[in-house]
């Protein structure tokens, strides 16, 4: 079976990396403004090229909302995967992945709001992509406390619970956290594992 292809509208964008730069700005002012408050029209004029031009790269500013979504959970998922050391103990990975993560979501602040915004303000059925880069992402935190639970090591009841917890705890920080305030997202986190930890920790 050949894979469908996308027909695209419009004339391609006079503008260098132009996918990845409609992508930075739309994300900029779904952060500011929802995803309800920017529009089509809005996500042109910011990056400086015509309505029919966004068009030739996305049909809908939802396709725009999910592209985003998508990107981001997948470099979230390889930044962590590649700030692991597996050969570590299972408490030095906890802490890793946790302050991996944190990094990332401080050096994409606008993305991760915008992922809080849609999230938090959409009814809708969520784009099969963003599921699977969400469940891939979660599934590397999940195995973690599977076998972490199942070696002894920590004290784990349910993994899956567990799990979202502790992304539920590192996400959530888009809804208040202040870029270059008093605590970086990486000290946040710091405190986030040592908390958890010392809860998981056999007694």
């Amino acid at each position: 079976m050949t894979a469908k292809k996308r027909t695209t509208l419009g004339r391609p964008a006079t503008i260098a990396a132009p996918r990845e730069t409609i992508l930075a700005n739309a994300a900029k002012l779904f952060a500011e403004r929802g995803f309800e408050g920017a529009s089509l029209q809005d996500v042109a004029a910011a990056v400086g090229i015509s309505k029919a031009a966004v068009y030739h790269y996305f049909p809908t500013k939802q396709v725009i909302y999910d592209e985003i979504v998508i990107d981001l959970l997948k470099g979230l998922r390889q930044h962590v995967v590649e700030r692991l050391d597996k050969s570590s103990d299972f408490g030095d990975q906890l802490r890793q992945l946790m302050l991996a993560h944190a990094e990332f979501f401080e050096s994409h602040y606008t993305e991760f709001v915008t992922l809080l915004h849609g999230f938090g303000g959409l009814t809708r059925n969520i784009d099969r992509g963003q599921v699977n880069a969400r469940d891939e992402y979660e599934k590397l935190l999940r195995q973690l406390m599977t076998d972490a639970k199942e070696s002894g090591a920590l004290t784990v009841g349910d993994p899956a619970s567990v799990t979202r917890g502790i992304l539920s705890m590192l996400n959530w920080m888009a809804r208040w956290y202040t870029p270059g305030g008093r605590m970086s997202a990486r000290q946040i986190a710091e405190e986030y594992f040592e908390l958890i930890y010392n809860g998981l920790r056999p007694r």
